[in-house]
């Protein structure tokens, strides 16, 4: 935490006693540009300073925070930046929320997060964070604010957690994560807890910070804890634990880049040169805590984002600069000056457009100094030679019908030489040909019928890391039967005479009218049954059919506990390897690797599995009013025949009755 303030500025952190006020009456003021003006890229802009927020008092504001919102179910508050940081006060001390709708050329101050729960302040540390999907029943959008509440005696320290849902006015206390001793990094033992990041893998809401609670063992380690609701967490589990026990592994951020594996950076102090270190993981969860990292530059409370481009950008307070890589952390990290100053914790966070949002809290401080900092924030345009290439579309379609075909390009946005691989998400209408002149032909069947939106993918062959898409609109109609005129019998002559044709032509016409009409309407398309299958070997999940980007990984476990996909869809790959479609990406379908959940035929005997045992039902509703027996573990019964109903089948006992055919809980014996 601040043990780095300590060395620099010799300040001795068991000596703080500060106490600060809470903020009220401070809604609605503009805030002022401090070059540039209002707008400006590239400027420094002020978010806040102490004339604006009454009772600050030095250092006024350290560790700034910053985001942006791109997940609000109202349109219209998506792209707002957001801004926050520690606020010093004469009194209770809160999170005050700041809001830019200008891109970052002016901010409001919109809300703030008091102390709910202890009522001691929301002192150190805060973190902002937007909930890219639903959570427990946190909708997608939600907004969080992690950070540490410490009173003013800094007896205690709480990593707490609040949410809002109306885009920051307002907050409520959700959970407390930890609570370490007092906020003093000399304690010999049950240290502080520090610093919390939030970030949200494989549905659920992960949140990193520092543990000083594992002392003499460890001066400071880094942990997380997960949880599906924000509300109930996991045990705590050791991210970074330093051999030497002096050392102190602090202020994590993690980001996740194009390769779908995360980065982690974190300062390092007490073992060496005060650095920056880095490490990564396939999953975000699994970091071998006993790596310690790989140095990425001089000083620490660092930062790092991943724009959408997949460039990695990351800061240190040992320097103004910035540090990019364009390899998935692999390779060298470019040095890029930047105009705006160094500041403690000074936070990166991606924009959309592929500019970054910064925001400061001010330069190197302890929160005893005297001398006034001031909130600033900067929207910067990272220089084009430093963005990593992205792969680029030209002449793609957007739409195409039944028995069309349509060329587009393909191509690297730096010229770079490169082969890609072509799929779609629907392999049986739309399929792509790569052409003599190096173009991409997608085709649509001629027999397809309907209208939908396909995806079109194009991954680097040598680097799945490297891959872009776009949309097309299909569609087809059924073709129209042609009817045959019905002509009426003659039986007056086979000599036609005007008279006689008139009459036919006439009796023709009023047949026909009882022919009924051919519907031209688009015939929908068969509904794929879903079925579930389960994981028999260790499997992986991609993003595409040709596997080509691991989404996740699952290790083999014991058929009980085997993971299961839903199955709503097929696909095949380029080279006609039939894959499954899941809800979390493709899958493989050899049946070496998975196979259907529920059996698909009768068998004289089958067995229980499941630790629990399964039951028996009198009828083929699995209702408990139905249930008529339980069988443990290790029961066999006899079968008569298989009830099928849908994807979930059941046997059909010889006594009657009816139970799972679910491979997890029975076997066939």
């Amino acid at each position: 935490m601040y043990s780095v303030v300590k060395i620099l500025s010799k300040v001795i952190i068991s000596t703080i006693g500060i106490t600060v006020l809470g903020l009220s009456g401070v809604y609605s003021q503009s805030a002022k540009a401090a070059s540039g003006g209002a707008g400006s890229d590239n400027s420094v802009i002020t978010v806040a300073d102490k004339t604006q927020l009454p009772g600050t008092k030095a250092p006024d504001f350290l560790y700034g925070r910053g985001l942006v919102t791109t997940h609000q179910s109202d349109p219209s508050y998506n792209g707002r930046l957001y801004a926050t940081s520690e606020h010093y006060v004469t009194g209770t001390p809160s999170f005050v929320i700041y809001e830019s709708t200008n891109h970052g050329g002016s901010w409001n101050t919109v809300g703030e997060v008091k102390d709910l729960n202890k009522g001691v302040g929301n002192r150190y540390q805060p973190f902002l964070y937007e909930l890219p999907e639903k959570v427990g029943n946190m909708p997608e959008g939600t907004l969080l604010c992690a950070g540490n509440a410490i009173p003013s005696d800094l007896s205690t320290t709480s990593i707490v957690l609040y949410k809002s849902t109306d885009h920051g006015r307002t907050w409520s206390y959700m959970s407390t994560l930890g609570t370490g001793g007092a906020a003093n990094t000399d304690t010999k033992s049950n240290g502080p807890v520090w610093e919390p990041f939030l970030k949200v893998i494989d549905h659920k809401l992960v949140c990193y910070y520092s543990d000083e609670r594992d002392k003499p063992a460890h001066s400071q380690k880094l942990i997380h804890q997960v949880s599906n609701d924000g509300i109930n967490w996991s045990d705590v589990v050791d991210d970074v634990d330093f051999s030497n026990p002096a050392a102190r592994p602090g202020m994590v951020t993690v980001a996740q880049m194009p390769n779908g594996k995360y980065i982690m950076t974190y300062e390092v102090v007490n073992s060496g040169e005060w650095r920056t270190n880095f490490k990564i993981s396939d999953d975000g969860l699994n970091w071998d805590k006993n790596n310690e990292g790989t140095r990425l530059a001089y000083g620490g409370s660092p930062y790092i984002t991943v724009l959408p481009d997949g460039t990695l950008v990351a800061n240190t307070a040992g320097q103004g600069d910035l540090f990019v890589n364009r390899n998935n952390g692999v390779g060298p990290w470019d040095d890029v000056k930047m105009t705006m100053p160094d500041a403690y914790s000074r936070s990166l966070t991606a924009l959309p457009n592929n500019q970054i949002l910064l925001v400061s809290g001010g330069g190197l401080k302890s929160p005893t100094s005297t001398q006034d900092n001031v909130l600033t924030s900067m929207v910067y345009d990272l220089p084009d030679q430093y963005h990593r290439a992205t792969i680029d579309f030209t002449g793609q379609p957007d739409s195409l019908t039944a028995g069309k075909t349509a060329n587009f390009n393909v191509k690297m946005s730096d010229n770079s030489a490169a082969d890609f691989d072509i799929t779609t998400d629907d392999a049986q209408n739309v399929t792509v040909e790569k052409q003599a002149d190096g173009s991409y032909q997608l085709k649509v069947n001629a027999n397809y019928v309907g209208q939908k939106t396909v995806t079109v993918t194009a991954t680097k062959h040598d680097d799945p890391s490297f891959s872009a898409n776009f949309k097309v609109n299909i569609s087809g109609t059924a073709p129209v039967t042609p009817v045959t005129p019905v002509t009426p019998s003659n039986s007056s002559s086979s000599t036609t005479t005007t008279s006689s044709s008139s009459s036919a032509t006439s009796s023709s016409t009023n047949q026909n009218s009882n022919v009924p009409e051919t519907n031209n309407e688009p015939q929908p398309t068969k509904p794929f049954n879903t079925f579930k299958v389960y994981a028999k070997r260790g499997v992986r999940v991609y993003k595409d059919v040709n596997f080509k980007h691991v989404v996740k990984s699952y290790a083999k476990r014991n058929r009980t506990h085997a993971v299961t996909f839903t199955v709503t869809g097929k696909a095949y790959s380029t080279n006609g390897a039939l894959r499954y479609k899941t809800s979390k990406g493709y899958i493989t379908a050899n049946s070496k690797y998975v196979a259907k959940l529920y059996y698909q035929s009768a068998h004289k005997k089958v067995a229980v599995i499941a630790k629990r045992g399964v039951n028996e039902y009198s009828k083929s509703s699995f209702a408990k009013k139905n249930q008529v027996k339980h069988l443990r573990k290790g029961s066999i019964v006899k079968v008569k025949s298989l009830f099928k109903n849908g994807s979930t089948n059941k046997f059909v006992l010889t006594n009657g009755n009816y139970m799972t055919a679910n491979k997890k809980f029975v076997i066939v014996r």
